[in-house]
């Protein structure tokens, strides 16, 4: 991260699937290693196969008022249908959570969606999508993270969260990326609403520090 010149100079960096290593949250390691003017929060979702699964959010200090905030996305209630919801059964959803943080003018959610389920990822997308509506309007909304959405992207689901998106009337900065994995799926987006702007720009660096690629916008 610290030889490649895309990770310099960054405002945000929104981690999923972040962890301990070494009795240190991954988050702090990552704020210490892009220098001194960065603050760090970091939430465990659940423990998976032992280790801690947690979202992250880094930040160039002075962007947010107040400590960030965790937001449920399980138990939301969503209507599945039969087949999805015998799938659930087998493979229970998984504890997830969106990490909200904000100040006056800026408010930013880091979300880690379900792998399972398609209505139940689509009922965590809108959640985030109603917490930001229920709170006091800020100029710039930023969404991001991984929403799991495995295969092809003409999919219903994936139609779904897009509609909800731009009801939200959101801006998906990600829109022209073909993948965000190393199996040649885009799981990854970012969203914006508000005070976007008319030029804005997104990519992705080919390296393995896991098995998703970082992906980066600029607006």
């Amino acid at each position: 991260m610290q030889t490649l010149p895309d990770f310099r100079h960054l405002d945000l960096f929104a981690v999923q699937e972040a962890s301990t290593h070494d009795g240190k949250p991954d988050s702090q390691t990552i704020a210490e290693a892009l220098g001194d003017d960065y603050a760090w929060f970091q939430a465990t979702a659940q423990l998976f196969r032992g280790h801690e699964q947690a979202n992250a959010l880094i930040w160039r200090r002075g962007l947010f008022d107040h400590a960030p905030q965790v937001v449920s996305l399980s138990n939301l209630g969503a209507r599945i249908g039969r087949a999805e919801r015998t799938l659930l059964r087998a493979i229970p959803p998984q504890q997830r959570i969106a990490i909200r943080a904000e100040s006056v003018a800026l408010r930013v959610y880091v979300m880690h969606l379900d792998v399972i389920g398609f209505a139940h990822k689509l009922e965590q997308f809108r959640a985030i999508i109603t917490d930001n509506a229920e709170r006091p309007p800020v100029p710039l909304t930023l969404i991001a993270g991984d929403l799991n959405t495995f295969g092809p992207p003409r999919l219903p689901l994936w139609r779904r969260i897009r509609a909800a998106a731009n009801e939200a009337e959101l801006v998906e900065l990600t829109h022209g990326l073909r993948r965000t994995h190393w199996t040649a799926q885009k799981l990854d987006a970012i969203y914006a609403g508000g005070a976007v702007g008319t030029t804005h720009r997104a990519w992705t660096l080919d390296v393995r520090a896991s098995d998703h690629l970082p992906v980066f916008a600029d607006f």
